[in-house]
């Protein structure tokens, strides 16, 4: 028992860094800070592979440190929730990776991941001396940009995903995870 729980916590560790990794480069910019990137598609398929709690892990220590490295510090905390967020609609328990739950998971990510860095925006946005208003209406411009990054990470998981089935990996990798 304590082989697998170290073989989990390892695997959850390698896609950690690979979520970082992903994340970190290749980075698009897009106007007004921030930046386009592959880690929520590693995000995905590291929800695929582990239990829920390995997955969450490896899905926040990844995509905040990537914020660290990334200079941009101050989304970490709130990158951290995101990622989190993203793992809870997969499932790791079958065989494959596109199963007809994964196939719908990663639209979570579609309302997830805009939707908190809209908040995140106008948190960090809003000025003691301005309105929440003006803080949202900065925020909005984001918004665009933050649903591109989802809809990204969810064709390259799909793509990802399906060559990951046609050679067995799941089945392979897993083995002696469970």
């Amino acid at each position: 028992m304590k082989n697998k729980n170290l073989l989990k916590l390892v695997t959850a560790a390698m896609f950690a860094a690979l979520i970082t990794g992903l994340t970190f480069f290749p980075k698009i910019p897009i106007p007004g800070g921030g930046y386009v990137h592959l880690g929520d598609a590693m995000i995905y398929l590291a929800a695929s592979f582990l239990p829920l709690p390995y997955a969450m892990a490896a899905a926040a220590i990844g995509g905040g440190l990537a914020d660290v490295l990334s200079g941009f510090a101050s989304y970490a905390p709130f990158t951290v929730v995101v990622k989190a967020l993203l793992t809870i609609a997969f499932t790791y328990k079958k065989e494959k990776i596109l199963t007809k739950r994964n196939w719908i998971a990663p639209l979570f990510g579609l309302v997830i991941t805009p939707g908190i860095y809209f908040f995140a925006d106008a948190i960090l946005a809003k000025a003691p001396e301005s309105s929440w208003s003006l803080a949202f209406g900065s925020a909005s411009a984001g918004l665009i940009w933050n649903l591109a990054q989802a809809a990204a990470s969810l064709v390259v998981f799909y793509i990802a995903a399906a060559a990951f089935d046609k050679l067995g990996l799941k089945k392979k990798l897993t083995g002696k995870l469970y």
